[in-house]
């Protein structure tokens, strides 16, 4: 039977305090970034399914004693949305912990919790990662895409709304990242449109999402009080516009690219980091040999409730219609 960190049967007294206070300590060494960028919430069940649906539409013109005119609403895809099982584990033989001799272990303790939180924020990130393709295993952790058969990013997302037209939020021509192309991706972003044509209302701050390659670009974009790349000195008016956000995970070295820039609206797209269960430390005795297993697993899901309120571009100059 698995014990929980409070219960510790018959090991050295305190053994399993110790273990759990290192295991605490693992997240003063790495917390979560992920709030700033996705939207975090807490999940029941095995499985949700998700839909939306378009506004009413304007009103409409009517002359007096003539009905008032009917309006109707469009039901967009329905996403499925499963949790996964993440986790890892440590074994420490009986004599080790008599000996006073896990310090080892004890490392892998703190190492596993730090582990735990750094995984939140690198399954996080695949959400961009892997926007441009409809691939759920992204770098090694499941994505849930909004259900419209096409990517993240796309030039080409259908609509449900009968004689409706495509929208795109994503760069044909892969433009980097610059003060001009940024006004470019700022407008796409802000121009988008429900399913059945109205305008997208958006509130609040846009936010650039990049790989650490491109922080100094951005920083230069969006902070300097001149645009960077006039020698007119005109004025930069997207200063204070736009929070800046980087990750590591991003960048190429590990698994993103060194010239993808984002751009989301944080008030209104549909990104998500949803737990179901919170990362929790247990352990069990193996009875014939003495070995004690602690593990750590948590469970949860990233995925996406629609493609609106975000905008992508690759920045490698390259045709795009995914």
């Amino acid at each position: 039977m698995a014990e929980s960190r409070a219960k510790w049967t018959d090991l050295i007294p305190d053994t399993g305090l110790r273990i759990s206070e290192v295991f605490d300590q693992g997240d003063d060494l790495y917390s979560p970034g992920v709030n700033n960028v996705l939207n975090v919430s807490t999940g029941t069940g095995a499985q949700k399914n998700f839909t939306g649906k378009t506004g009413f539409g304007k009103l409409a013109k009517f002359s007096d004693g003539d009905d008032v005119p009917t309006v109707t609403r469009d039901k967009t895809y329905t996403t499925s949305v499963a949790y996964n099982n993440y986790g890892a584990s440590v074994e420490v033989t009986k004599n080790q912990i008599e000996d006073r001799d896990f310090d080892a272990e004890l490392d892998e303790m703190k190492d596993l919790s730090r582990s735990a939180n750094y995984s939140v924020d690198e399954a996080a990130m695949q959400l961009f990662n892997g926007g441009f393709a409809t691939t759920v295993t992204v770098n090694g952790w499941d994505m849930t895409w909004y259900n419209d058969a096409k990517a993240q990013y796309s030039t080409v997302h259908p609509t449900v709304t009968v004689g409706g037209s495509t929208q795109s939020n994503a760069s044909s021509t892969g433009i980097k990242l610059s003060h001009d192309n940024y006004q470019t991706g700022r407008l796409a972003l802000e121009l988008q449109k429900e399913d059945n044509g109205l305008a997208l209302t958006l509130a609040g701050k846009n936010t650039l999402v990049l790989p650490l390659a491109l922080e100094k670009t951005a920083m230069e974009t969006i902070n300097s009080t001149l645009v960077p790349e006039s020698a007119n000195n005109a004025i930069n008016v997207f200063v204070g516009s736009t929070d800046i956000v980087t990750s590591k995970f991003l960048d190429a070295t590990n698994g993103g690219s060194n010239t993808r820039w984002f751009l989301i609206n944080r008030a209104v797209h549909k990104l998500y980091y949803e737990t179901r269960q919170e990362k929790r430390l247990e352990s069990d005795v193996n009875i014939k040999n003495k070995v004690m297993t602690f593990t750590v697993d948590a469970r949860w899901a990233n995925y996406s409730k629609d493609w609106r309120g975000t905008w992508a571009s690759k920045g490698d100059l390259a045709s795009y219609t995914g």
